[in-house]
């Protein structure tokens, strides 16, 4: 199943480029409290998230660019810089086993977030 496109509007982020695209090569769509799911998209966070703040976090984010991504979307047309996506919040209609979204698109939010809890993925919509 191949990952969702991924609009981010989290400047903030090291990963963020502009076009609300994410450079991360991974991101981590977790439930905000970790003992209890999550029943809006406000209780969702992105754990990739790394605030841009200074030359010591923006190195510690390089392990995890999309490098390969990054190539393609400059050089190739058609191609858009997109991490994987991987999400623990079963309790989302996308969420899928093996800890897989099925959206098309998501949607990060957060656009001032300083940290982890400050995001959201906005495309969580709840099972029941």
């Amino acid at each position: 199943m191949p990952s969702p496109i991924v609009k981010c509007e989290v400047k903030s982020c090291n990963h963020w480029l502009p076009g609300d695209y994410c450079g991360a090569e991974n991101i981590d769509i977790l439930n905000e409290e970790e003992e209890k799911m999550s029943d809006t998209a406000e209780q969702t966070e992105c754990k990739t998230f790394s605030e841009r703040k200074g030359v010591a976090n923006m190195i510690g984010t390089l392990d995890n660019v999309n490098w390969g991504g990054l190539a393609a979307g400059m050089f190739l047309d058609g191609q858009q810089v997109t991490p994987t996506v991987t999400c623990i919040v079963n309790s989302c209609i996308f969420w899928e086993d093996g800890d897989l979204c099925n959206a098309g698109n998501i949607s990060v939010t957060g656009r001032h977030a300083r940290e982890c809890q400050d995001t959201n993925c906005y495309t969580f919509k709840n099972r029941d």
